[in-house]
């Protein structure tokens, strides 16, 4: 099976610059023979609808591939999608990127909260249990943006310096800003940023916890720790935006957080009038996993503290343009610029797909989703279900990171992106083909071996001569 894939990979080489490509996954011989048969039918009816092909074990063709239409972005999700258990294998398969100068820079701060998405136990954690510690880790905003930043990281080294993809482009989902500033490098000394953060009331008393920056907006009396019922609720409603904007004008202390589609958006506030606005819209809602204040002008008192915290030494990223959703177009580097655009991105709503739309414009095509999760891939297939693109994520909970990544880069080898496979196989000698057969005859008593390349009357003999040689083992060490 490896060798076989080795050598398709080989003769793959000497094609790189074909207009199609057709990615085919499978983890054993009877997957693959399934895969390719329903690729005959598959790519036909690619080409005759236009519509992309692909199957649930990931084989995918395109026959339109978006690499000769537009640029690369990478999307950086928000800091509240980390889970317990995530990237726990990313170190095992991609070592080199213990060497990556971003990570050697996080390592140390994202091993503070590493307990916390690793838990430790003697004995098998029941289901409650982890539902417990997942609740734990989800309320410690801290925990979840080192963690969140720490992955984001990770997946942007691998795709760099194990398959040389580079994006044109880079945006972040709220405070994947912060992602997105990191693990493309412009902060050089990120650990001075997580003192910071770590020491800093912002996100203990601030904009969680008690949410004094909700209670002095609110005119209530402020609280050194959290107490009591919570007076703040966040919500997402499956509803379109005008009607949402329409209702929310009736209440004060409720508030239009995101837009995450046209359709989708989450508004946060006073929980008994967030329940006023899902009644009255009649829409389907669910309480959201998060519950910290963030975009709206409740925290603008923070303002301030945001732009300190968010103020590093930079440097410059050439060849990349990286956008914010404070203004919703692309931002210089420099600290200044970075630490307010985060400051005000963050004190707003976020209306993605605004951004999603200007990012288009400028002509990205494929949007490769760097972070926990695939919520951002899914809003902008919405977003864009219209236009020509391609959205892919790395990361997907419930499935391992090897099969997530390798999912993806089949979507981005079939839309022609430049890219380098190489490490997903081994080197095959150039004369080798995949039907030669050795058999080896093996003398108990010597260390001296035989080797012969069979002829095709001895392949049909192949099986006795196996089974020979090991009843003749085991008959000897009886």
């Amino acid at each position: 099976m490896s060798t076989t894939a080795s050598l398709t990979y080989n003769t793959f080489q000497q094609h790189e610059n074909a207009t199609y490509a057709l990615a085919i996954l499978g983890r054993n011989q009877q997957e693959l023979i399934q895969e390719i048969q329903r690729a005959f039918k598959g790519v036909a009816s690619a080409f005759d609808t236009g519509s992309d092909w692909q199957t649930p074990r990931g084989s995918y063709f395109t026959p339109n591939p978006q690499a000769r239409k537009g640029t690369v972005a990478f999307v950086y999700p928000a800091a509240y999608n980390s889970y317990i258990g995530i990237a726990r294998n990313l170190f095992r398969l991609f070592p080199k990127i213990y060497d990556d100068p971003v990570i050697a820079s996080v390592y140390n701060r994202v091993a503070n909260v590493e307990k916390s998405i690793y838990p430790r136990s003697l004995s098998k954690l029941s289901k409650k249990q982890l539902e417990a510690l997942e609740q734990r880790l989800i309320d410690d905003p801290i925990a979840m943006l080192e963690s969140e930043m720490g992955v984001a990281g990770l997946l942007s080294a691998i795709m760099k310096n194990y398959f040389h993809i580079e994006p044109q482009c880079a945006f972040g989902y709220s405070l994947g800003e912060t992602s997105m500033i990191l693990a493309q490098g412009v902060w050089t000394y990120f650990h001075e940023g997580s003192e910071g953060l770590n020491s800093s009331t912002l996100f203990k008393t601030q904009l969680s916890g008690p949410k004094n920056a909700v209670r002095k907006y609110w005119g209530l009396p402020l609280q050194e720790s959290y107490e009591g019922e919570d007076f703040w609720s966040t919500y997402i409603l499956l509803c379109p935006v005008s009607r949402v904007r329409e209702v929310l004008k009736q209440e004060n202390r409720v508030y239009l957080i995101l837009i995450n589609t046209p359709e989708e958006v989450a508004i946060a506030g006073d929980p008994e009038a967030c329940q006023r606005v899902i009644q009255t819209l009649n829409c389907d809602a669910f309480r959201a996993p998060f519950n910290h204040v963030i975009h709206c002008e409740a925290i603008r008192s923070e303002y301030d503290e945001l732009v300190k915290l968010n103020t590093l030494p930079v440097q410059n990223i050439p060849n990349i343009t990286f956008y914010s959703a404070a203004e919703y177009q692309p931002i210089t580097i420099n600290s200044y610029s970075i630490a307010n655009n985060i400051a005000k991105a963050l004190c707003q709503h976020i209306d993605f797909p605004r951004l999603i739309s200007r990012v288009w414009q400028d002509s990205a095509r494929i949007f490769v989703e760097v972070g926990a999760g695939s919520h951002c891939s899914r809003w902008i297939s919405k977003i864009l279900k219209q236009k020509e693109h391609l959205a892919v994520s790395l990361n997907h909970r419930g499935t391992d990171e090897y099969t997530s990544i390798i999912k993806a880069l089949a979507k981005l080898v079939s839309h022609r992106i430049k890219m380098d496979l190489s490490s997903l196989y081994f080197q095959v000698p150039e004369n080798s083909k995949p039907n030669h057969t050795v058999i080896k005859t093996i003398t108990l008593d010597s260390s001296e071996y035989d080797s012969t390349f069979l002829n095709q009357q001895d392949k049909k003999n192949s099986n006795f001569h196996l089974q020979t040689l090991y009843l003749k083992v085991l008959k000897n060490n009886s």
